[in-house]
């Protein structure tokens, strides 16, 4: 009779939550709970939305629950690894991903980190969900390598916490990569965002420009290139569908990360003379760190 009536609550809870009703939903799954003190479920669906409410404590005690209740739900333990390293919790966090059988970088009791990897990360997910590129330090957390946007309030070389499902890919040379979404923003980087208008003459000029950056630490992207998509093909290889795609990227500039703005000016100017039809102009601040 408790098993029934448990997931007669936990059922309403869902359906509460589906209608966009999450409070009448943790409410249903709170009772859930307690009819059924041994099941993980209603713990595990209550550590779901403190997870996404960014209520890390209440989202790794609930997760802790749930996983001691049920050791072989894998989503729990993800999401303790998650709500662990939220709050820099590296006990837990290596044990949660030790659990999963995640390999680990040999970092005694400190920080948790893997061999970095290649991912995306799409920011913002309810809103303009831009995609970028990053490198994956752990289950939980990438470093953005791309400059993001400016309304995107992310900057080159953030550490963002990541959720654990992939919700998508991109293609680069032949290989397909995953696409996480964000939670939030995890560690902000030094950088700020700036913009130039360059005429860069040929194609050893950007390679310079390129090389220049890498040397002194800067970050330098091609803001011209970025491609506006749809929804459905931000997740990569939708299938056919009703494209929604309107906006069109109308920026002809190229960005910069960097300190301050004289360090960007500095190395255009080593640039410039390096090329005779090189130009810039109108260096502009868009994002302070």
């Amino acid at each position: 009779m408790q098993r029934a009536l448990a997931a007669w609550f936990n059922q309403r809870g869902r359906e509460a939550v589906e209608a966009g009703n999450d409070d009448r939903g943790r409410l249903w799954y709170r009772i859930a709970a307690t009819v059924r003190p041994d099941w993980s479920v209603p713990r595990y669906n209550l550590a779901l939305h403190a997870k996404y409410r960014g209520n890390w404590h209440e989202s790794l005690r609930l997760n802790q629950i749930a996983s001691r209740l049920d050791p072989e739900d894998e989503a729990a333990w993800w999401n303790l690894g998650i709500a662990a390293t939220a709050l820099h919790d590296w006990s837990e966090a290596r044990r949660a991903w030790m659990h999963l059988g995640v390999s680990l970088v040999d970092c005694g009791e400190g920080e948790v980190l893997v061999s970095p990897v290649s991912a995306c990360l799409r920011l913002d997910p309810n809103g303009s969900g831009e995609v970028v590129w990053g490198t994956r330090i752990d289950p939980a957390r990438i470093e953005i390598y791309n400059i993001p946007l400016p309304e995107s309030g992310h900057r080159f070389r953030d550490i963002v916490l990541n959720d654990g499902a992939q919700e998508g890919t991109r293609l680069r040379e032949g290989r397909e990569y995953p696409v996480f979404n964000e939670l939030q923003i995890w560690k902000r980087s030094r950088y700020s965002t700036y913009e130039v208008d360059l005429l860069v003459p040929d194609k050893a000029a950007e390679t310079r420009l390129i090389e220049l950056c890498g040397e002194h630490d800067l970050g330098v992207e091609d803001w011209s290139s970025i491609r506006i998509i749809c929804a459905e093909c931000s997740r990569g290889n939708p299938g056919p569908h009703e494209c929604t795609a309107t906006a069109e990227n109308h920026r002809a500039t190229y960005a910069f990360a960097a300190g301050d703005e004289t360090e960007i000016a500095a190395l255009l100017g080593r640039w410039g003379s390096e090329f005779a039809d090189a130009e810039f102009h109108n260096l502009r601040t868009v994002l302070v760190d």
